[in-house]
């Protein structure tokens, strides 16, 4: 039989077609993070992190799936795993402040972890990494006012525990104050007493008393004094004006179960089910219901509850405070 020989230009255009179409045949790292991120809220959070591996092994160097797995990670709890992907999204994209945000936020989960097994070396590195990673954050964008802020609050509550030396929190807050007042107002609150918070949520509640977010805000802060009441009227009104910020009625369920009123509790949690989460924050809300049911001495339905929970989502987040609102936004 005759051999083809194919002329040069055909067969130098096959070669680029197939270059090209290998070149194109890895899927963009946007759509892989965002498809596990769905899988994750649907309560299928192994499958994400398979999804995000064989990302991983096409684009090693792709830093939104880093960011996505350490994410994932802290879902599941494996806080080593959570740090290293965290700390390779920031190194990997060095510009994009948010990977250094969450890189921080990572940092102070490890941190806890070291807490919990006395490692006070380990403690301290952590706690400087977050420190800088914040201002890695600060120096790509000055304007991360969420950033502006933990750096403030990681600086008053967590450094000199640690043994991490800050510089001084009052021109961030001052900054704050100026271009962010409800930030600024959360970011003061950390450097005064339970009265004067109490005066500075009364402030911001009378210059922004429509706005969605200082509503919200201000019902997390009157959570932290203690005025749960009037933590619960800010929420419902800032839910009315946004639903996302159902969120808090999770937090203001913990606050009412601390204080063993378990019919507010409950009544909070049932709400928050009704307003039909993502399958994994509802697995965790059915999950504290039967808590408060087994509080209340209903053994039976609190394993019900609680099997549910897990149907929902095998790895139902196990801690007593909600998982971080971090992980609930899109890559």
């Amino acid at each position: 039989m005759k051999s083809l020989t194919l002329p040069s230009w055909i067969a130098g255009g096959a070669i680029l077609l197939l270059v090209v179409a290998t070149a194109t045949a890895a899927e963009n790292p946007n759509t892989i993070a965002e498809k596990a991120y769905e899988l994750r809220l649907a309560g299928q959070v192994e499958e994400a992190v398979q999804q995000l591996e064989a990302g991983l092994v096409e684009q090693p160097q792709a830093a939104v799936l880093h960011y996505e797995m350490a994410r994932a990670k802290l879902y599941l709890f494996d806080f080593p795993s959570m740090q290293r992907e965290a700390e390779a999204a920031a190194l990997n994209e060095p510009e994009n402040p948010k990977y250094h945000y969450f890189a921080a936020i990572a940092s102070c989960y490890s941190l806890i972890d070291a807490a919990h097994h006395q490692d006070e070396g380990r403690m301290k590195t952590l706690g400087r990494h977050a420190i800088d990673e914040l201002e890695a954050a600060l120096a790509s964008d000055p304007d991360y006012h969420q950033a502006r802020f933990e750096l403030v609050r990681l600086s008053v509550e967590m450094a000199g525990d640690v043994g991490v030396k800050v510089d001084d929190t009052e021109p961030h807050v001052r900054l704050l104050e100026e271009k962010d007042p409800v930030l600024g107002a959360k970011a003061r609150c950390c450097l005064v007493d339970e009265k004067e918070k109490k005066k500075i949520w009364d402030k911001i509640l009378t210059d922004y008393p429509e706005d969605s977010r200082a509503l919200f805000e201000a019902a997390e802060g009157l959570i932290e004094v203690g005025d749960l009441e009037r933590a619960s009227e800010c929420l419902d009104k800032a839910i009315r004006k946004n639903r996302e910020n159902c969120y808090g009625l999770l937090r203001l369920g913990m606050a009412y179960s601390i204080q063993e009123d378990w019919d507010r509790a409950m009544g909070l949690t049932q709400r928050y089910l009704l307003l039909k989460p993502p399958i994994a924050l509802k697995a965790f809300a059915m999950d504290r219901l039967g808590r408060i049911h087994s509080r209340m001495g209903d053994e039976a339905k609190s394993r019900e509850l609680i099997q549910n929970a897990r149907e929902l989502d095998p790895h139902v987040w196990q801690t007593f405070m909600p998982p971080p609102q971090e992980i609930f936004v899109s890559p």
